[in-house]
């Protein structure tokens, strides 16, 4: 597993949220296995040094950008043009937020492995579950939680699991894909001109990339059991100020690629 791609993590929070996002920041990179190599793009300054203080061991690259008006389309385009330079044919993409199961990464080199990733374009997606914050009334009706965690964040205990027997103690949502992580073809997110660098804030750019991504590469969901599947962190929304916005963007995109095909976004948007 020397060889294995990098794992990239975009790292940019407003002051009021950055405390939190790096002990979910903290959790991830724990749970990924010392040998693999780490990168991180981020527009904070002081990122570096607590890295350094707190996994001195480990290989990690910060990618320093300027702060800008928050666009996670923009910053996983920016990370992948600093892989392709490295000469990297994958990367893997994860939020701050994924916990990964101690087996989690020889599954997925099996998994690459199996499908001969080396032979055409790979983009693997696998299972996720989402860890629920704890509520702190107990009456709280269990299929409600996604409104009332998202208006009401203040009827819930959003502290952290940290470990994986914590975690399988843990309630969660319902299991899906972790769309917007996995495996990455590099060359076939530079034929699409990358992801849709325009989102600003929360928006749909994950499911966007992957309807426009398999014209150019074979697109794999992998289901699987807990050990070939990440774990995702709880925390209060974050970036909705464009949600309706964006989500009208989609729409509109996916409908453009169901009438002309493929759809292309061939220069990258600065």
């Amino acid at each position: 597993m020397l060889n294995f791609p990098p794992i990239c993590y975009v790292y940019c929070f407003a002051k009021s949220d950055e405390i939190s996002a790096y002990e979910r920041l903290k959790v991830s990179i724990s749970s990924l296995p010392n040998h693999l190599l780490i990168y991180i793009i981020t527009w904070h300054n002081n990122l570096e040094n607590k890295l350094r203080a707190d996994f001195p061991n480990r290989d990690i690259y910060v990618i320093k950008k300027e702060f800008m008006k928050f666009s996670k389309s923009y910053f996983i385009n920016q990370i992948a043009n600093y892989a392709f330079e490295k000469n990297y044919k994958y990367i893997y993409l994860s939020d701050i937020d994924l916990f990964f199961h101690p087996e989690y990464f020889f599954w997925l080199k099996f998994i690459m492995k199996k499908l001969d990733y080396k032979k055409s374009d790979l983009r693997i997606i696998t299972n996720n579950f989402n860890i629920r914050a704890r509520s702190k009334i107990k009456i709280l009706p269990r299929k409600l939680y996604g409104k009332l965690s998202f208006y009401f964040p203040e009827l819930f205990d959003w502290n952290i699991p940290k470990t994986i027997d914590e975690i399988l103690l843990r309630e969660f949502s319902r299991s899906d894909y972790a769309h917007g992580c996995g495996l990455i073809p590099i060359n076939s997110l530079r034929k699409i001109g990358g992801y849709n660098s325009e989102i600003f804030g929360h928006g749909p750019e994950d499911d966007l990339f992957n309807q426009r991504i398999q014209f150019f590469s074979r697109l794999y969901y992998h289901k699987g059991n807990y050990r070939s599947s990440t774990f995702h962190l709880p925390h209060r929304a974050l970036n909705q100020q464009n949600r309706i916005k964006n989500h009208k963007y989609w729409f509109d995109i996916v409908d453009e690629i169901n009438y002309n095909g493929v759809y292309s976004e061939q220069i990258e948007k600065k």
